[in-house]
């Protein structure tokens, strides 16, 4: 027979076993994170004077961000930025330090302000989240499009500049597309989908009346890179181009970039503005020569998240 002590500890290593410990929830922890500095950095980019009245207007979305959230990754969220805002130090030290908004000074006070935001938050959230409201584990956040598909629906107006046979035409058009993506991370989605656009362009030193309509079909991949609010694009794609006269297929490659900015969700979409650059090149065919685009977009998105 086994001594009494011994018996107890086998005892509970086989509770131990069949019933194990749950695992942090390390990944709802990061969702939360992620949503709280994209807040805090919207509202700074607005220009954050007082924290009262800056707080205030953050509130609600931390609030809703918190409360989707695991107790057990609400309180490693708070820990964490706990910890990096004592490494960071104090930013009303760091600028009497320097007398100047240095970038250490910048960031010691943005992580005072996610940390003082998310506290505030998860004061109020266990006697107010709504009750239809449920925390699910590995919360993925509300503010981005990290570890989740989602649906990508841009427009954009534009200029543009061709360049074909010697000479040089001017233009403008516009385009819409609607692109699938991946948030494959909190840094980069990858995005890929169809896109149909066309312009109007005219020959300088001719008849203003005689203008040149293209259509431009496309199938656009975007590798989209995340920081904080701003996001940068890099796209190419597969590109034709036809004429109402002439609807032969031209075909061609294009190449671009582009910077945005996005606002906080508005029910199930997130919203963003930005601008690009782009260059496309068409080989002969079509009963065209072979021409090369150059075209300068405003552009404005809306990513639909169902979750």
């Amino acid at each position: 027979m086994l001594p009494k002590n011994v018996a107890l500890a086998l005892s509970a290593l086989c509770l131990a076993i069949s019933f194990p410990a749950k695992a942090a929830d390390d990944e709802g922890a990061r969702g939360l994170l992620t949503d709280v500095d994209r807040i805090v950095a919207g509202e700074e980019s607005e220009g954050w004077f007082a924290d009262a009245d800056a707080l205030r207007e953050i509130e609600a979305a931390i609030f809703e961000s918190a409360c989707r959230a695991t107790p057990d990754a609400r309180s490693i969220a708070l820990r964490t930025l706990t910890e990096l805002s004592s490494a960071a130090g104090n930013a009303r030290g760091l600028f009497h330090a320097s007398q100047e908004m240095t970038d250490a000074v910048r960031t010691a006070l943005s992580l005072e302000r996610q940390h003082h935001a998310l506290e505030l938050a998860l004061a109020r959230a266990d006697a107010e989240c709504p009750f239809w409201v449920a925390a699910r584990p590995a919360f993925k956040g509300r503010q981005s499009d990290r570890r989740r598909f989602t649906l990508s629906l841009e427009t954009a107006g534009n200029v543009q500049l061709r360049h074909t046979l010697g000479h040089f035409d001017f233009g403008a058009g516009g385009w819409g597309r609607l692109l699938p993506g991946y948030g494959i991370n909190d840094t980069f989605t990858l995005l890929a989908g169809v896109e149909f656009g066309g312009g109007a362009m005219v020959r300088p030193n001719t008849n203003a009346s005689q203008f040149i309509i293209n259509y431009f079909p496309a199938i656009p991949v975007v590798l989209r890179v995340h920081h904080r609010t701003w996001h940068y694009d890099i796209e190419v794609a597969p590109v034709a181009l036809f004429q109402a006269d002439n609807t032969a297929l031209s075909y061609g490659i294009r190449g671009g970039g582009g910077v945005g900015f996005s606002a906080l969700r508005r029910h199930n979409f997130l919203p963003w503005a930005g601008v690009a650059v782009s260059f496309e090149h068409y080989f002969d065919g079509g009963g065209r020569a072979s021409a090369d685009f150059a075209r300068a977009d405003l552009r404005v998105g809306f990513l639909w998240d169902p979750n």
